[in-house]
């Protein structure tokens, strides 16, 4: 967590915190193939140039830069998507301010 998705001391102590890490430690054997999926994954803007479904794009403001750049990258190839920047947060705002999470879900949802 610190090296691959950079998250802060603060918050992975938040996150080791929750009732979610037990089940993320015994999962720990999926993560090589995951990383190897994101190493090895081609995106390819034109497979979503046509999407017409509402899209909302949540970034943290406090990301890490390829976190970013994978934000601006969805929201340049998918038509219409929505971008929000949550203050303060990275990876996981869904647990470290769920209620600004929540939010942010539900005022794009009732815009629908």
């Amino acid at each position: 967590m610190r090296e691959e998705v950079k998250m802060p001391h603060h918050e992975l102590e938040i996150y080791r915190q929750l009732p979610m890490w037990k089940n993320r430690i015994q999962i720990v054997p999926t993560i090589p193939r995951e990383m190897m999926i994101d190493w090895t994954y081609t995106f390819e803007a034109k497979k979503f140039a046509g999407l017409k479904t509402p899209i909302l794009l949540l970034l943290g403001g406090d990301s890490p830069q390829h976190f970013r750049a994978a934000i601006q990258m969805l929201d340049s190839a998918i038509p219409g998507s929505r971008v929000v920047i949550m203050p303060g947060q990275q990876h996981i705002a869904m647990d470290t301010n769920p209620k600004l999470f929540s939010e942010e879900v539900l005022g794009f949802l009732r815009m629908k």
